[in-house]
């Protein structure tokens, strides 16, 4: 399970010497940028939606936990990294949260990534098991697990436009524009979705009748979609495409 970080430390020797020992002995942590303030940090958490921020405590301006205020919601974990053994970490003590102290240990290290790892996959099963008591209660309407480099995003299937395959991977485009990159192919999707109004239309393309706007009938037939792009129909599955288009 790779899991996406961020650090926060406003040195940058301090940013580099972490990211080279994650690298190194961590491999499960996929590093997705890096903060050295308060300020920078809050963008890069909300453009990266991480799973886990290493967040140094002593930065001008504004100490690592004045990030905390601006998030009430946590939707990631927090290892806290100090120079200091000081009252901060007597606070976190307290509090049973994770942190290590400069300079960085390789095994402390290790076994904060690891507890941390324990706590996000036990979520993952926790979301898991919420949206199958949903889709149990709901099974017209469902959910669906979509697995992405570092998470489980579950959506409402209604509003997927479409799926395109490639390769071992397929993108879903969603209403409003959004697309998620999503490791299952589109044989997998194909046998999911089918019940719930979705086609094949070509080799590549997986398409949602619903959001079906025109079919185009030059150029051997295409379909036009709520979102505007053009699908391709391929020749030896017109026939069944217009007939689900009018039974639809």
């Amino acid at each position: 399970m790779q899991i996406k970080a961020i650090i926060v430390d406003d040195e940058r020797n301090g940013r580099e010497n972490l990211a080279g020992i994650l690298k190194e002995y961590c491999p499960e942590i996929a590093l997705a940028g890096e903060a050295d303030s308060v300020d920078s940090a809050k963008s890069l958490i909300r453009k990266e939606n991480p799973a886990l921020v290493f967040l140094d405590i002593e930065m001008p301006k504004a100490n690592g936990f004045k990030l905390l205020e601006y998030f009430q919601d946590f939707r990631f974990e927090v290892i806290f990294v100090t120079a200091y053994d000081s009252y901060a970490i007597q606070a976190i003590r307290f509090s049973a949260a994770d942190y290590l102290l400069k300079p960085i240990h390789i095994n402390e290290l290790k076994k904060a990534v690891g507890k941390v790892a324990a706590r996000i996959r036990q979520k993952e099963e926790n979301e898991r098991l919420k949206h199958l008591y949903y889709n149990l209660q709901q099974p017209a309407n469902p959910r669906i697990g979509l697995p992405t480099a570092d998470k489980i995003e579950f959506v409402d299937v209604e509003t997927i436009i479409r799926c395109e395959g490639e390769g071992n991977y397929s993108h879903i485009y969603f209403a409003g524009g959004r697309h998620l990159l999503v490791a299952k192919t589109l044989v997998e999707f194909e046998e999911l979705l089918y019940e719930y109004h979705f086609i094949r239309v070509h080799k590549t393309h997986l398409i949602n009748l619903k959001q079906v706007s025109a079919f185009l009938k030059m150029d051997g037939g295409s379909l036009q979609l709520s979102d505007g792009k053009v699908i391709p129909v391929s020749r030896r599955r017109k026939e069944f495409v217009l007939g689900r288009l009018k039974s639809n």
